[in-house]
C-alpha cells in the first residue's frame, strides 16, 4: 500500500512519550519525537538556533548573567549583561565609563551604627543614631571634645594604589556657630596621621586621597567647635551638632566596568534581580545579603554600585532575613519574601518627581496616600514572586493572589486581596509575557501562565508544559527568561545545566517545545538589543581537563563558543578551545576541522582575510511514527518503508536524511566558494524499513530552515 505522507508543520514541537500512540490528536501532526538545537517557528518550520559566541573567560567559577536593559541612546548601547562571579566580581560586560564603588558599609547609616565606631567622650559630647543619619554633638565650647564616628577599611587586592573620592553629606542645623567637619585618615581608629581635611559653614565636602600602597586604614568623619565665639553673652547658645546623613570612600576609575560583591555562589544561585522603571538602576535580592543596586548615571557616564540606601527600613530586615523578591507597580517599589514575616509586603513611597531622593527606597510608612505601606496576606504560605503589571499579581508557595484598591489604586488605608488560583509555585524569578505571568510550580517541574480570564472574572493559571512534561522529568527549572524577537522563546535553564525552550505565540495557538545541546550552562539573561532580543549565558567547558565558565551569547553563526579573527598568517590561537577539535569557515567557506594543542595554537592549510572558529553545533530533528490509518484502522507498529523522502528546505545548506545526504556541490559553483543556501527539495530515496519516522541532521556549519517533509510511502505488517 503507497502512501504519500506530508508534514508542513511542526509547531507543536517535542512531544512527550506520553502523547506517542495520541495520532488523533492535531498537535500530534506537527509534533516531533526528539530535536537538537532547532527551534519552533511561528510560521511552521524548524530552524536551527544561532550559536553562541564567546565573550569572556571567568575562571573556574559558578556565574550568572543579569540583563541591564536601557533605553536606546549613542552613548552607552541599549543593554548589557551584569555577570555575578562567585570569585566576588560584578562585571558589565561591554559596558565603558567611570567607575564609582564605596570603600565603606553601611555608607547612609540605615542600618544603626553596624561597621562604624563612635567616637565621643561621655558626658561632654555625643554620637547618636536615627534611622538615615547620624547626630554628632561635639562639646559647646571652644575646642572642646569632638564627636565622629570611624570606620576600618580593608582595599581590594590590586586598588592599593588607586584613587579614592572620600566625600560627606550633612545639615548643619540653625545655630550661629557650625562645628567644623573633618575627614581623617589614620592608622588606627579616630587618627588623623596619614591625612586629614577640615571644612567650615559647608554641608557637604569631599577630597581624593590616594593610599599610596595601603592596604588598610582608618577613615573618621568628625566634627568639633573650634571657631571663638568672641564677646557673646554668658548662656547663649551658640554652638550646635552637625546631622551626618551619608559619607563615601570611593574607588574612581575609567574603562570597562567591574565591581567587588558580598554575595555566595548560593546567593547568587537563588537570586532576584528587576530593573527599575527609570531604566538606569538594577536591585538585586537574596535572602542572607542586604538588597544591592547597580546604577547607571547617563549624563556622567557613570557606574556605581553597592547597599541600596533605605529610608524606613523595616526593623526585621537583618542579616538572613532579607526581601527575596522585587516588583514595580503604581510608581511604588515592592518588596516581600522575608522568611520572618513569609506572607508580608511591603510598598514604598510614591514616586514623586517633585520631591528630592529616591521615593522607591523610601519605606516609611503612613496613611497618607503617598505614603509607604505594610500588608500581609491571610492565607498560609511564603510569598514567592511578585509581577507588576497592569494589575499587582502576588505568587507564594500555595496560590496566587491579586492586589487591589477599591478605585484601582493602592494606597495605605485603600487595599484588598483575593486569591484567584492555588497552583503554587517556587522562587524563580517570573516573567511577564503579554498579558499572562509566566511563573514556576512548586515542584519546579511546570511553566505555568496566569491570566484574567474574562469569562470567570478571574485570574487562572494554566500549565504550558503539559505537552513536553518529559523534557523536566527529573529535573528543575531554576531560571526563566523570555525572548521577544524573532521568535518568541520562553527560555528555561533546568537544574542539571541542560537549556530548553517553548515558542509561545497565544494569537496564533502556537506551544511548541524544544531542546539545545550547549554545554553545562550555569545562567540565562536576555536584554534587548537593535530590535533583537539577545541570550546571554554563562556556561561552564572542560578545556585541557579543566573546569572553566565563559560567558557567551547567541551570535549570528552557527557553531558554538565561536570567535572571529583576522590575520595574514595560517597560525591561528585560540586560548578558551585550547585542546578541542574545532569547526573553521574562512570567508564562509568550510575549511577542514582541526585540533588545536594545549596552548590554543593550530595550523590551517590557507587563510585569506577573516576565519570563524568553534565547536560543531550538532542539530538534528526525528518525527514521530507516522500514522494514515489502514483497513483495520491505525496503521500504528506497521513497517514503514521510505521509498522516498523529501525535506523542503529555505534558505539552507543540504542536511542529511536518515544518514544519507544528496551532492552538495555543482559544476557552476567556483573553487573556494561555498555552495549557495538552497532554497527548494532535497531527495534521498529508497530508504530501509522502520516505524516511519524521518531523522534530519545537519553536520555542515550552516543554517538549517525545514518547511517541510513529504514523499512516497509503502507500510505492511511485516
Amino acid at each position: 500500500m503507497n502512501i504519500y505522507p506530508i508534514q508542513n508543520s511542526f509547531t507543536s514541537g517535542i512531544l512527550s512519550p506520553r502523547f506517542w500512540s495520541r495520532s488523533d490528536l492535531p498537535q500530534y501532526r506537527a509534533g516531533l519525537k526528539d530535536s537538537d538545537n532547532m527551534i519552533v517557528t511561528r510560521h511552521g518550520p524548524m530552524e536551527s538556533r544561532n550559536g553562541t559566541q564567546f565573550f569572556e573567560n571567568l575562571g573556574d567559577n559558578y556565574a550568572r548573567p543579569f540583563p541591564f536593559q536601557l533605553i536606546p541612546n549613542n552613548v552607552t548601547g541599549e543593554a548589557f549583561s551584569a555577570i555575578a562571579v562567585e570569585d566576588g566580581r560584578l562585571i558589565i560586560n561591554g559596558a565603558n565609563g567611570s567607575l564609582f564603588q564605596d570603600d565603606l558599609t553601611n555608607t547612609s547609616f540605615s542600618i544603626d551604627l553596624t561597621s562604624w565606631s563612635a567616637i565621643y567622650t561621655s558626658g561632654q559630647s555625643s554620637v547618636s543614631w536615627s534611622s538615615g543619619s547620624v547626630l554628632l554633638t561635639p562639646q559647646p565650647v571652644v575646642n572642646g571634645a569632638l564627636a565622629g564616628v570611624s570606620q576600618e577599611v580593608v582595599l581590594a587586592t590590586g586598588t592599593e594604589n588607586e584613587e579614592r573620592r572620600i566625600s560627606f553629606s550633612t545639615d548643619r542645623g540653625t545655630s550661629p556657630i557650625p562645628a567644623t567637619m573633618s575627614i581623617s585618615i589614620g592608622t588606627t581608629q579616630g587618627a588623623s596621621d596619614i591625612f586629614t581635611q577640615s571644612f567650615i559653614a559647608v554641608d557637604d565636602g569631599e577630597v581624593n586621597f590616594n593610599p599610596n600602597g595601603a592596604t588598610t586604614y582608618w577613615i573618621t568623619f568628625s566634627c568639633v567647635n573650634d571657631i571663638n565665639a568672641g564677646g557673646a553673652p554668658p548662656g547663649t547658645l551658640l554652638y550646635g551638632s552637625r546631622l551626618l546623613k551619608s559619607v563615601t570612600s570611593s574607588l574612581t576609575s575609567t574603562g570597562a566596568i567591574e565591581f567587588n560583591h558580598i554575595w555566595s555562589a548560593d546567593d547568587i544561585r537563588t537570586m532576584q534581580a528587576e530593573m527599575a522603571p527609570n531604566e538606569f538602576s538594577l536591585y538585586f535580592l537574596c535572602q542572607d545579603k542586604a538588597p544591592q543596586k547597580l546604577n547607571y548615571d547617563i549624563n556622567n557616564n557613570t557606574w556605581t554600585f553597592g547597599a541600596v540606601s533605605f529610608s524606613g527600613k523595616p526593623a526585621s530586615w537583618v542579616t538572613g532575613n532579607y526581601p527575596t523578591t522585587l516588583t514595580f507597580f503604581q510608581g511604588r517599589s515592592w518588596w516581600a519574601g522575608v522568611q520572618s514575616n513569609p506572607q508580608t509586603f511591603w510598598a514604598s513611597n510614591s514616586n514623586d518627581e517633585l520631591v528630592s531622593g529616591n521615593e522607591l527606597e523610601n519605606l516609611t510608612l503612613g496613611t497618607e496616600a503617598n505614603d509607604g505601606l505594610e500588608f500581609s496576606l491571610s492565607k498560609a504560605g511564603r510569598i514567592r514572586w511578585m509581577e507588576g503589571g497592569g494589575n499587582l499579581v502576588i505568587g507564594t508557595n500555595a496560590g496566587e493572589f491579586l492586589i487591589n484598591g477599591s478605585q484601582g489604586l493602592i494606597t495605605p488605608d485603600d487595599i484588598f486581596v483575593a486569591q484567584q488560583s492555588a497552583e503554587g509555585g517556587e522562587s524563580v524569578n517570573s516573567i511577564q509575557v503579554g498579558s499572562m505571568i509566566m511563573f514556576i510550580s512548586g515542584d519546579g517541574r511546570k511553566l505555568l501562565a496566569i491570566r484574567y480570564q474574562e469569562d470567570q472574572n478571574q485570574w487562572r493559571a494554566n500549565e504550558i508544559s503539559f505537552t513536553a512534561e518529559n523534557l523536566t522529568q527529573g529535573k528543575k527549572i531554576i531560571n526563566i527568561a523570555y525572548a521577544r524577537n524573532p521568535e518568541a522563546i520562553i527560555w528555561c535553564l533546568l537544574d542539571d545545566g541542560s537549556l530548553i525552550g517553548c515558542t509561545y505565540d497565544p494569537a496564533t495557538g502556537v506551544m511548541g517545545w524544544h531542546k539545545h545541546s550547549i554545554a553545562n550552562v550555569l545562567g540565562i539573561s536576555v536584554s534587548e538589543k537593535s530590535g533583537f532580543s539577545i541570550l546571554s549565558l554563562t556556561v561552564q567547558r572542560i578545556i585541557n581537563g579543566t573546569t572553566v565558565t565563559y560567558l557567551e551569547e547567541l551570535g549570528t553563526d552557527y557553531m558554538d563558543s565561536y570567535t572571529t579573527i583576522e590575520t595574514t598568517s595560517n597560525a591561528i590561537s585560540i586560548p578558551h578551545l585550547a585542546g578541542k577539535e574545532v569547526v573553521v569557515k574562512i570567508n564562509d567557506a568550510q575549511h577542514p576541522n582541526i585540533t588545536l594543542d594545549s596552548n590554543g595554537d593550530g595550523e590551517l592549510n590557507y587563510f585569506e582575510d577573516k576565519a570563524i572558529i568553534g565547536l560543531e553545533m550538532p542539530i538534528s530533528i526525528t518525527t514521530l511514527e507516522p500514522d494514515y490509518g489502514s483497513q483495520a484502522g491505525t496503521s500504528m507498529g506497521f513497517a514503514k518503508r521510505n521509498n522516498k523522502i523529501v525535506a523542503r528546505v529555505y534558505q539552507s545548506a543540504v542536511p542529511l536524511i536518515n544518514g544519507r545526504r544528496e551532492k552538495v556541490r555543482y559544476p557552476e559553483t567556483p573553487m573556494g566558494f561555498r555552495q549557495p543556501d538552497l532554497t527548494g527539495d532535497v531527495t534521498v530515496n529508497n530508504l530501509g524499513y522502520n516505524d516511519g519516522s524521518i531523522t534530519i541532521t545537519q553536520s555542515l556549519p550552516y543554517k538549517l530552515t525545514i518547511t517541510g517533509l513529504f514523499g512516497k510511502m509503502t507500510q505492511n505488517t511485516i
